[in-house]
């Protein structure tokens, strides 16, 4: 197989037009685009490509049994790998490839942005600027960041991230992560989650989703939170109890949350979280910026085309690698 003659293909919808994939591959490959929602859809779009492209986009078993035969890789334009069936990948022989450092800033700004809003309750203050005679100003109460404890719950890229920026504040930072030792000196390891929500005045998540961490918040736990604590979630939904979050809103056990990250994407119309009172939700947006948007593509292509010309990719992560 010649160079020219490789094929990718990228999942429709994807972060934007392919020309730009198709003039950076410029000779060494033909990229296009197809819809790969369903394991028909894949059957169909992928029959002749080497390579597929994806965000978000569900690859389970069924999709990656569809995959044509001379799939060798999928390239995942992204940090988590939740909605690819890795197993099925390695039974079939296909590496996966995913981009964990792409957005590390971007996400860890956004946390903080999100903490410093619930902290300094600026939904309220910006309600009540609009009021007519700043009704409701001097009922506003809150403490000063650096006397507030904030509890990070997964210490990876972004986590540190998080409690490099979180240094500046003053706050108390504790972390709970069994997997990771190499924390900064100042920061207070928490071998317990429980302990630590119920430390925290703001709980920040930032673990991936597997079976382990599914429902990681769940009911018992947000009931152990401080009350008027906040909880911050840029990383995945289903590490929390959605309905567990809004009872624990609605009746006031919890000061506030900010989600990013949402079972179904977008919110659908009369989802209960669009009327959730000290709530703040933003369109999985945390990742992005300019420059995370192009650095992930061009990052996701050029890892895909690395390992189908024969040699390692030099951005990004093997996820699985067939022998």
């Amino acid at each position: 197989m010649t160079l020219s003659s490789m094929r990718v293909v990228i999942a429709d919808p994807y972060l934007g037009d392919v020309a730009f994939e198709q003039s950076r591959a410029g000779d060494r490959s033909t990229v296009s685009q197809a819809s790969l929602e369903t394991p028909d859809e894949v059957r169909r779009g992928t029959s002749d490509a080497d390579a597929v492209i994806v965000t978000t986009h569900t690859m389970a078993a069924a999709h990656i049994d569809a995959l044509g035969p001379r799939v060798r890789i999928i390239g995942r334009a992204g940090i988590g790998l939740d909605s690819i069936d890795l197993e099925a990948a390695r039974r079939r022989g296909i590496a996966v490839f995913h981009t964990p450092d792409y957005c590390v800033s971007e996400v860890a700004d956004q946390t903080v942005m999100a903490m410093l809003a619930l902290a300094r309750c600026l939904p309220d203050q910006e309600r009540i600027a609009r009021t007519p005679g700043w009704a409701g100003r001097g009922e506003l109460r809150f403490s000063p960041f650096d006397e507030l404890t904030v509890g990070v719950v997964g210490a990876g890229r972004i986590g540190q991230a998080v409690l490099a920026r979180l240094a500046a504040f003053g706050s108390t930072r504790i972390v709970f992560d069994p997997f990771v030792s190499d924390l900064p000196s100042e920061v207070v390891r928490e071998a317990d989650l429980d302990r630590l929500l119920g430390r925290s005045d703001i709980v920040s998540l930032h673990c991936p989703l597997t079976s382990e961490t599914r429902g990681l918040l769940s009911a018992e736990r947000i009931r152990l939170m401080k009350p008027g604590a906040y909880l911050v979630n840029v990383a995945r939904a289903q590490l929390v109890d959605e309905a567990a979050l809004l009872e624990a809103l609605w009746a006031g056990r919890l000061g506030g949350a900010v989600l990013d990250v949402f079972p179904a994407e977008p919110i659908p119309e009369g989802s209960p979280l669009l009327n959730a009172p000290r709530v703040i939700l933003t369109p999985h947006y945390a990742w992005h910026s300019t420059t995370a948007e192009i650095r992930t593509r061009r990052q996701t292509l050029d890892g895909v085309l690395a390992y189908l010309e024969g040699s390692m990719p030099a951005d990004g992560r093997m996820a699985v690698l067939p022998l």
